[in-house]
């Protein structure tokens, strides 16, 4: 089968959109900020269906197998790890690198496992834990990039300032948050290496 599916290409657009969504994200220009917002948004609903796309066309790959977990990975803790470096969260900077940090091994380490187990021919299974865990992490990232998006529109336009609550209540809210992705991400963690001690059905971390 050709690499050239749709769904292998959805997974390279995503590759290509990682550097260009961080430069955008640290760009003192709001268009481009919110450019960068919104093509994170476009990413993760390209990672949403290039799965269901794969395997509605039967066109599952080898390299779409070991490539989308990888490049989901770069997009989601390239775009946390910037939002550690943004100058609001100074403050909370080292508390939320060391979440981001976790939340790093986790993924690294069980996304290993599983291309792992795909090329031994293994089979895993997942629980919703995992679900919730992505869905967290991308909540939290877009929910982070809108807010701070607002943060630098109330600079461009002081009218609408009075709407936002300020960077005290901005950074007790993202730390919160990724304090919570933080946790959820590691109990899927476990409960994925718990589910996967012995050969089961087909599925995705």
């Amino acid at each position: 089968m050709s690499l050239l599916t749709l769904p292998n290409i959805l997974t390279g657009i995503r590759l290509i959109l990682v550097p260009i969504i961080l430069v955008f994200i640290f760009s003192n220009r709001l268009e481009i900020q919110i450019l960068g917002t919104f093509l994170f948004i476009v990413a993760a609903i390209t990672d949403h269906i290039d799965g269901k796309v794969a395997r509605s066309r039967k066109q599952v790959t080898q390299f779409g197998k070991f490539a989308d977990p990888l490049v989901d990975k770069a997009l989601t803790l390239s775009v946390f790890t910037a939002i550690v470096l943004r100058d609001e969260f100074t403050a909370v900077a080292t508390y939320m690198a060391v979440w981001v940090a976790i939340i790093a091994v986790r993924e690294i380490g069980i996304t290993a496992l599983r291309i792992w187990a795909i090329k031994k021919g293994t089979a895993v299974i997942t629980s919703m834990w995992g679900k919730a865990k992505t869905t967290a992490q991308l909540t939290t990232i877009i929910f982070t990039l809108v807010v701070l998006n607002f943060r630098q529109a109330t600079l461009k336009y002081p009218e609408i300032a009075s709407y936002y609550p300020g960077d005290q209540v901005l950074t007790y809210v993202v730390h919160s948050l990724l304090i919570i992705c933080m946790l959820v991400t590691v109990v899927s963690g476990i409960l994925y290496l718990n589910s996967n001690r012995f050969e089961a059905k087909n599925g995705t971390a």
